[in-house]
């Protein structure tokens, strides 16, 4: 009846051994490549020599001198500031707020306990009408 599923592929599985040994080839040839450019004649040397005299040049520094105020000049003495504190309001009370009154009916374990407290006759869309079964199905319970 059903065709017999294809057989598994097989996984190629490359050894432990097999990547140690291409890391280290990988590592050793780097090492014969660097070392073959640093020992080639065509490496520059760092610093060519000059045949430009390096040469002193001297400056001066001027240096400031403070001067003294003389007597005979009003020296301005700084006037402290009087600065205002901000003006803070005490925060409101929080006000104690009533329970929200229950706007829908007590719920009752049947609809006829429901009909002797006096409640009754909840129609589809009614929070209530979701308590009680509505056997006939016309969208009305607890008739």
């Amino acid at each position: 009846m059903y065709s017999q599923p294809p057989p598994p592929r097989p996984r190629h599985r490359v050894p432990a051994v097999g990547i140690v040994a291409i890391a280290g080839a990988c590592l050793l040839f780097g090492c014969v490549a660097g070392a073959g450019i640093a020992g080639s004649e065509t490496a520059k040397p760092a610093a060519a020599p000059s045949s430009v005299a390096p040469t002193v040049t001297v400056t001066e520094t001027a240096t400031v001198r403070p001067v003294e105020a003389s007597p005979s000049e009003p020296v301005a003495t700084p006037t402290p500031r009087r600065t205002q504190k901000a003006k803070t309001t005490p925060r409101p009370k929080p006000r104690k707020t009533a329970r929200p009154v229950p706007r829908t009916d007590p719920r009752f374990p049947t609809c006829t306990a429901a009909k002797a407290a006096g409640y009754g006759h909840y129609r589809v869309g009614e929070p209530e009408y979701e308590w009680y079964e509505d056997r006939d199905g016309d969208g009305v319970v607890c008739e």
